[in-house]
C-alpha cells in the first residue's frame, strides 16, 4: 500500500493498479476458494443487500469486491439503467471477477488502494461492502475518500466481523491449532490480536466515531449472529483444509512444519465433528455487523 500505481488492463479496461497487488500463494488460494467463500458467506448476503435495498438505475461503489461476487448481484438488481463499480486492491481477483459475465448493469473493475485512490465527485448512490472495509492502512483517508465518492444523501452500507471471539466460526478452528501449537512448546505468533485486522471494526462506539468524523452521518451497527456452513457445505476433513488456509488460523499454523501442520489439521477435523448437520456439513454461527450510514 502507498506504493506508486502501475497502469494495467483489467478484464479489458485500464485501470490503477497499486505495484503490491496481490500476487503468489495468498491470492492463489482465495481464487481456489472463492465460489465456496461466496456460498459460505451466502447469509451475510442475505442481511447486506436487504440493508442496501437496491433500487433500479442506481449507481454502486462495491469496495474490497474480491472476485466479484457481490458486485455481479448488486448489478442483476440494479439493472440495464444502473450502474456498478467494484473495487479492490487485488489485480488477480480483478482479472477473474471481469472474466465472469454479468447480468444487468455494466460493471467497472478498478484495481486501486482505497487510502489513496482518487475517486470521481459525488457519483456513488450506494457504497456497498462484504467485508472489504476492515483493511484500510489508514481508515480515516478511507472513509473519507468514500464520502467524497458518493452523493450527498448516498447509503453506506457494509457488513464487518464483530469481535473474533464473539464467532464460533473462528474461536473453534483457531482454538484447536493454537491447542497444537501449545503442546509442541511453539509460541502462538503474531497478528493474532481478536480485534486487529478482520475484526478491526468489531466495536460500534468506535466505527460511528470514525464514520462521522470521515464525513458520514445516521451510522447505525446491526448485530447479527448467523450460521454459515463452512465453504459453503463441507465434511469436517475438507471444510479443515479450507480453515487453516484462511485468517487467524492461517496465522497461527505459520509456525508449524509438516507434521505440525498434520496434527493442527487433525485437530480442526475433530473438533468440527462436534459441529455438523443432518447433512454432514459443517456449520458454525459468524457474528457480524451490517454498517449503515448517510452522506
Amino acid at each position: 500500500m502507498g506504493a506508486s500505481p502501475r497502469r494495467r488492463r483489467v478484464g479489458g479496461v485500464t485501470t490503477d493498479s497499486p505495484a503490491d497487488a496481490w500476487t503468489g500463494d495468498r491470492v492463489t488460494r482465495w481464487l481456489m476458494r472463492a465460489e465456496a467463500l461466496d456460498r459460505q458467506f451466502a447469509p451475510v448476503s442475505a442481511v447486506l443487500f436487504a440493508a442496501a435495498g437496491l433500487r433500479a438505475g442506481e449507481h454502486v461503489l462495491d469496495v474490497g469486491c474480491g472476485a466479484g461476487p457481490t458486485t455481479r448481484q448488486a448489478a442483476e438488481l440494479v439493472g440495464p439503467s444502473g450502474r456498478v463499480t467494484g473495487i479492490d486492491i487485488a489485480a488477480p481477483l480483478l482479472d477473474a471477477a471481469a472474466a465472469v459475465p454479468a447480468v444487468g448493469a455494466p460493471i467497472d473493475w478498478v484495481c486501486a488502494d482505497v487510502t489513496t485512490w482518487t475517486p470521481p465527485q459525488q457519483v456513488y448512490d450506494v457504497v456497498l461492502s462484504r467485508f472489504g472495509v476492515m483493511f484500510f492502512a489508514d481508515p480515516h483517508a478511507a472513509f473519507s475518500r468514500l464520502a467524497a465518492a458518493a452523493r450527498p444523501g448516498a447509503r453506506l452500507v457494509a457488513a464487518v466481523w464483530q469481535h473474533r471471539t464473539a464467532s464460533p466460526l473462528f474461536s473453534v478452528p483457531l482454538g484447536a491449532v493454537l491447542a497444537v501449537l501449545t503442546d509442541r512448546g511453539i509460541p502462538e505468533p503474531g497478528g493474532l490480536a481478536p480485534d486487529h485486522g478482520a475484526f478491526s471494526l468489531h466495536d460500534p462506539a468506535a466505527t460511528t466515531r470514525l464514520l462521522e468524523g470521515a464525513g458520514w452521518r445516521e451510522v447505525r451497527c446491526v448485530a447479527h449472529r448467523l450460521p454459515m456452513r463452512f465453504g459453503g457445505g463441507l465434511t469436517p476433513a475438507a471444510a479443515a483444509e479450507m480453515a487453516i488456509d484462511f485468517g487467524p488460523m492461517r496465522i497461527a499454523a505459520t509456525p508449524l512444519d509438516e507434521d505440525g501442520r498434520a496434527a493442527a489439521l487433525a485437530a480442526i477435523t475433530d473438533v468440527f465433528h462436534d459441529h455438523v448437520d443432518a447433512d454432514g456439513d459443517v456449520v458454525l454461527d459468524g457474528a457480524i455487523h451490517v454498517v449503515t450510514a448517510t452522506r
